[in-house]
């Protein structure tokens, strides 16, 4: 009982606290008043409608009054602008931004059911009347603020212009269909949210952004960021393969997804991934040495050298697709030396010695190749050259290749 009195007592004190501070500041906006002075009745309005246990009308009365605070401060600038005097931008912008949170907040308040489970939105058409005359300028302000490098503000006024669109307010008007602003908005949005590193922000409104037309390869390459970032695998792996349909061009997908199936050891995915870019884009020496790469991995050594092939004669100095196809060759050499005849009175050993060699011999060219283009990356092409020189009897060349090994394991 003492409990139930008690909580009587704090709602009695909300409404009686509510209706001072909302009859005191009426009557303050009747006379001009300064612009420090609106914004404390406006936060006084803001901590009264944030009281749960204030009744709903009054709640709802406190955010409108409060959305007036910002009107006459948007006034005021705005007459000032007019006279040619100094103005403040950011205030200019900013109070028209409180004046939409604050009017759909009233609405949200409003559309819940009340202390007698009633709905009234009787006020949406007045709402709208509020906010329809503001919206451009709401627009504008994102876009001052984005010029000036202000991304995480310009962030909140395209986002704000955005989710206005679809807000009930102005469901008569259409705006998600008719206003053509709204992709160009989407689309600066996500540049705002990605260099602020707002992940969820950039999912938000990638499918919007895309529809302006503007660089959607990088808008989809923030959509996959943004997913990796977050840890969701398989939306990461979406936005990859989506980029890569819809942008093909752009490198980051194929090279991520195909870094994804490397890292994995998935070779098979790797190669009809790579197969099917250099199939669709045959003059990108990038998508025919991935192919060769990934033939290699699945001990298809003949296919991988083909591969090579159609590499180097677009990039005759590739150095990957250089080592690609001595390795190749070098593993042919190696797989045939395995079933080779070695029966000297065989007729049959004097031909296989012969392929054999010819095999270590096409090895050599593109490993000294490799040597030639990266000197220092002897790691990589000296155990090649060790093992081409040694069945090719070269005897000043493997011992050149025995001491760079030797000082490589000292």
């Amino acid at each position: 009982m003492k409990r139930l009195f008690f909580l009587f007592l704090i709602a009695l004190c909300a409404q009686v606290s509510a209706e001072n501070i909302i009859r005191t500041v009426k009557d303050a906006l009747k006379r001009p008043q300064k612009r420090e002075q609106l914004v404390k009745y406006a936060n006084q309005l803001l901590a009264e409608a944030d009281k749960p246990e204030l009744k709903q009308r009054k709640r709802v009365e406190c955010l409108l009054l409060a959305a007036e605070c910002s009107k006459l401060i948007n006034n005021a600038e705005n007459v000032n602008l007019y006279l040619k005097k100094a103005y403040d931008t950011v205030v200019f912008f900013s109070s028209i931004r409180d004046i939409y949170e604050r009017v759909e907040k009233a609405d949200s308040i409003a559309a819940q059911p009340n202390e007698k489970g009633k709905v009234d939105l009787s006020g949406r058409k007045r709402y709208r009347e509020m906010l329809m005359p503001f919206r451009s300028n709401l627009l504008t302000g994102g876009k001052w603020h984005y010029q000036h490098g202000h991304t995480r503000t310009a962030y909140d006024f395209f986002d704000c212009y955005i989710d206005a669109a679809t807000h009930p307010i102005f469901a008569q008007d259409s705006l998600l269909t008719k206003d053509p602003q709204l992709p160009m908005t989407a689309y600066l949005a996500v540049f705002s949210a990605q260099k602020e590193g707002m992940t969820d922000a950039v999912i938000k409104h990638t499918p919007l952004a895309k529809l302006a037309g503007q660089r959607t390869d990088m808008v989809q390459e923030y959509y996959a960021r943004a997913w990796e970032a977050k840890g969701d695998t398989a939306q990461w792996l979406s936005a990859l393969k989506d980029g890569i349909r819809e942008n093909g061009d752009n490198l980051f997908f194929f090279t991520h997804l195909l870094n994804y199936y490397t890292s994995r050891e998935y070779w098979l995915e790797g190669l009809a991934l790579s197969d099917s870019m250099a199939t669709a884009a045959d003059t990108v020496p990038l998508f025919w040495y991935a192919k060769s790469l990934m033939l290699l991995r699945l001990n298809r050594d003949g296919e991988a050298v083909k591969a090579c092939d159609s590499c180097l004669r677009l990039a005759p100095e590739h150095v990957n697709a250089l080592y690609n196809k001595g390795l190749a060759l070098l593993n042919l050499a190696m797989a045939f030396a395995e079933t080779a005849c070695t029966d000297v009175k065989n007729p049959q050993c004097r031909k296989d010695q012969q392929t054999l060699r010819g095999l270590y011999q096409q090895a050599k060219e593109p490993m000294e190749r490799v040597r030639q283009l990266a000197p220092h990356d002897s790691k990589r092409w000296a155990p090649a050259l060790y093992r081409i020189y040694l069945h090719l009897n070269m005897g000043k060349e493997f011992d050149e290749m025995d001491r760079i090994l030797k000082k490589q394991s000292s």
